[in-house]
């Protein structure tokens, strides 16, 4: 065989060979992330749409019939489910596993900007998105302590949440239980009456001078200035000084029909910590980025912000998912170590040789960790599919090694020397061990060709098992017979 003749003929070449697997391997580990599961896109897309007030029949007639209407032309849709409630559509469209989901979540919204301007005037911007495991929060992060509900969400909004967004591969931030500052108009209805002013009024008053808006620009021959209007209101008394209309010649300013209150916005949501009120801060990635390294990052900047906290202001982590997938890739990882451990001590108790143990022994992380290469190729992570895959093939990564190196030390013992014995034996049963990986390889491989959700979560497993058994070949084509013409002999 001219793979193993050329390792045994020339070892060095050999070892280069297999130490570059290595060391690729080597280089490959880092780079790969962790993760609990593999990415996969799920071929969903869902429409949410607001209409305040309506009720659910008027939703489902006005709203939810045009939205489906509209999306069930589009190519390679599987199913549409719909939910009307109050105030609020729902519309889940689900297409074949072959469509490409990115494409499809932008023929959705050409198609729900065809019927925009059908849908009724104050519903709000249909909320159009893929659905992703990767939108669930990986951290969720506690702001509570002394301090009043505004300071708190003040705070974390103005602060914690500026920050929190740069961190590389933070793709949102959640803030359940956040109350920002909001000015309140309680309308008096008999002073309104009296003035002859209507609450339309009033809104639209609001429109008007509660803005800000870009005015041009200023020319020089070497400068260029924006110019912006400041309109914004910044507190109460200027909210109540706005004057809404005239009555008998006299003009009627907003404070003297409704009282202007400098408030918080409604409870629409509760976060606490351990009994007590807080703001919670939940941590999106962004798709397709590491988990754990995502976490890590921003661990790092709250570990800055921490020493700049406000008196009376506490930060504390409430659910971390990176630290369960760091267990559960662990403990997958002690189990790959232990399965390999096991394995070569049943080739020690059945050969009773050391040496003959070794050199097969060299077969599994060699073959493992040059499988590091190919999966970081492939763009695999380590999870819990992969993992699975190389805990599962520890034992098949030896089998090549054994059937050869068992064979060179039998032809050995009957006297012939050991180059020799390493190129005849490794001739003589290769078609054999060939085979055997060939058929470990067509049974894993198509796995990897499943269809649905289910195939895509196996497509890792399946090639990292077949990478590793061909990892394996090699190694005892090469390193096997090489070591086993240098260090094996009659009374090994």
């Amino acid at each position: 065989m001219w793979l193993a003749d050329t390792s045994i003929k020339r070892p060095v070449f050999a070892t280069m060979v297999i130490l570059a697997l290595v060391v690729l391997g080597i280089v490959s580990y880092p780079r790969l992330g962790v993760d609990l599961f593999p990415k996969v896109d799920f071929p969903i897309v869902s429409i949410y749409t607001v209409l305040p007030g309506a009720s659910p029949e008027i939703m489902d007639v006005d709203v939810t019939d045009k939205v489906e209407e509209a999306v069930g032309t589009i190519n390679g849709v599987k199913s549409i489910t719909s939910t009307s409630s109050e105030g609020t559509s729902t519309v889940i469209v689900e297409f074949y596993l072959e469509r490409n989901i990115d494409i499809a979540v932008q023929d959705v919204r050409e198609k729900i900007s065809t019927i925009r301007s059908k849908l009724p005037t104050d519903v709000k911007e249909p909320v159009i998105q893929k659905v992703d495991p990767d939108a669930n929060a990986v951290l969720w992060i506690a702001l509570y302590g002394e301090r009043s509900p505004r300071d708190l969400s003040t705070y974390a909004d103005e602060v914690l949440k500026e920050k929190l967004q740069k961190v590389s591969g933070v793709g949102a931030v959640q803030m359940p239980g956040l109350r920002l500052r909001q000015v309140r108009l309680w309308l008096d209805r008999e002073k309104m009456i009296a003035h002859g002013i209507t609450a339309q009024d009033i809104t639209r008053l609001l429109q008007r001078e509660n803005v800000e808006l870009p005015s041009g620009r200023i020319e020089s021959a070497t400068r260029e200035y924006s110019i912006k209007v400041k309109g914004e209101l910044r507190s109460v008394e200027a909210f109540g000084n706005l004057v809404v209309g005239y009555h008998k010649g006299a003009a009627v300013r907003l404070s003297s029909i409704a009282r202007v209150e400098d408030g918080m916005e409604e409870k629409r949501s509760i976060a606490r910590f351990n009994g007590r009120n807080a703001v919670g801060i939940g941590i999106q990635k962004q798709s397709g980025t590491n988990t754990v390294e995502v976490v890590d990052r921003v661990k790092k900047e709250l570990a800055s912000i921490r020493g700049s906290l406000p008196a009376g202001m506490n930060l504390d982590i409430a659910f971390d998912q990176s630290s369960f997938i760091k267990r559960s890739i662990h403990e997958v990882q002690g189990h790959l170590v232990i399965g390999g451990f096991f394995a070569v001590l049943a080739v020690l108790l059945f050969l009773k040789s050391l040496r003959i143990t070794l050199i097969s022994a060299l077969a599994i992380p060699t073959s493992i960790i040059a499988t590091f290469t190919v999966m970081n190729m492939f763009d695999f992570t380590f999870n819990n599919m992969t993992m699975l895959g190389l805990s599962l093939c520890i034992g098949i990564l030896i089998d090549d090694a054994i059937i050869v190196i068992e064979n060179i030390h039998r032809h050995i013992r009957l006297g012939r020397s050991p180059m020799d014995a390493a190129s005849f034996a490794t001739a003589e049963i290769g078609l054999a061990v060939m085979a055997t990986t060939m058929a470990i390889v067509a049974i894993f491989l198509p796995v990897a060709f499943m269809k649905g959700i289910v195939g895509r979560f196996f497509l890792q497993f399946a090639l990292t098992v077949v990478f590793a058994v061909l990892m394996s070949l090699f190694v005892s084509f090469t390193l096997t017979p090489m070591l086993a013409s240098r260090y094996l002999h009659p009374h090994s």
